[in-house]
């Protein structure tokens, strides 16, 4: 064979190598995968806004679809609408509401537990009481202790019966007023819908309050800051950083919430078993919880409950987590975290 012959063949040879071996990298190397963007979706809600991120491989936006929701919801459980079914509820000349919506039996199941569980420091009966200190849709003068003392003996989640189809008044006085859950409820709500729309990546901001599910955009859990109470210029604005591994969280505190009457300093956040403001020592309660629901409510416990008080629910309610902060004997800022925090919290330096 001459040598023209022999490079031809050569040549062949040759071709048919490269060609195979870029057929076997074709099937074994795969080609790099499209990453989903995230869709930021926000607006306004229940005298306060929200912020909704997820991950959708069909990149639909959700926010006609939120909006709608959240009415729906405000039709039911706010107080502040004249017409929703609580405000029904709460009329003098009503004792009994049948539910129109799908919302207020689940509300009043989840308060009955943390209700009894809490000892009766999360009570949505209050609603008396809320109105008495001005805190509710219209003003009040500062009430006198024998004022309060009356509506108190009058209010008491004991004082009402319900079940899946409707709540009937035990007393005439008793109101309710679930704005100490509902916002925390609320982004359940959210997040149910979300999810029952393939959605696995997500966090659902409403008012300050957060439930997550899956991952962010940098494949990390969600990271949620927790404000310090006493920020001044040159300290941190953040007092930790705490990730949600498919959890919600909720912060309740009085340090933005107060009003002050003749030198006394009093938080929006009520003892429904004193009818006061709470005067304890716990200043921001943030807890972590499989439901925001739940987080929001056991926030505002701790809350009334004071520091040594919520450990001891910590010991007893095991799928709670929470980041206390509180002032010590000498009003200084102290910190309590949870055991069951782990890793998943970043204190600030």
């Amino acid at each position: 064979m001459d040598h023209r012959k022999k490079n031809a063949v050569y040549s062949l040879v040759l071709i048919v190598a490269v060609v195979a071996i870029w057929m076997y990298r074709d099937k074994t190397e795969k080609e790099p995968e499209t990453v989903t963007p995230y869709t930021f979706v926000s607006g306004e809600a229940q005298g306060t806004t929200y912020n909704i991120t997820y991950q959708d491989t069909s990149e639909r936006n959700f926010k006609k679809a939120i909006d709608s929701l959240l009415l729906a919801f405000d039709k039911s459980l706010s107080t502040y609408r004249q017409y929703s079914e609580i405000s029904h509820f709460n009329r003098e000349d009503i004792d009994s509401l049948v539910f129109i919506s799908p919302y207020f039996y689940p509300v009043m199941e989840t308060s009955k537990k943390v209700y009894e569980a809490s000892q009766g420091a999360f009570d949505p009966t209050i609603h008396p009481l809320i109105n008495a200190w001005g805190f509710g849709k219209e003003a009040s003068e500062f009430p006198d202790t024998i004022q309060i003392t009356a509506i108190r003996d009058q209010i008491g989640f004991n004082k009402i019966a319900f079940d899946e189809k409707a709540v009937w008044k035990l007393n005439s006085m008793i109101g309710l007023n679930f704005n100490a859950i509902a916002q925390g409820y609320a982004i359940d709500v959210l997040y149910d819908f979300l999810v029952s729309q393939d959605i696995d990546n997500l966090m659902i901001e409403l008012g300050g309050e957060v439930r997550t599910k899956g991952k962010n955009d940098r494949d990390l859990l969600w990271s949620i800051g927790i404000d310090n109470p006493r920020k001044e210029s040159g300290i941190n604005e953040r007092s930790a950083i705490i990730k949600l591994n498919n959890e919600a969280m909720s912060t309740s505190g009085n340090y933005r919430n107060f009003f002050v009457h003749e030198g006394v300093t009093y938080g929006h956040t009520i003892d429904p078993r004193t009818g006061f403001p709470v005067q304890r020592d716990i200043i921001s309660a943030t807890v972590i919880a499989p439901s925001c629901m739940e987080a929001d409510a056991w926030s505002t416990a701790f809350m009334v409950l004071g520091l040594e008080a919520s450990k001891q629910i910590l010991e007893t309610q095991t799928t709670l987590k929470a980041f206390l902060m509180y002032e010590d004997a000498e009003g200084r800022l102290q910190e309590f975290s949870s055991e069951t925090l782990g890793d998943n919290i970043v204190l600030a330096e």
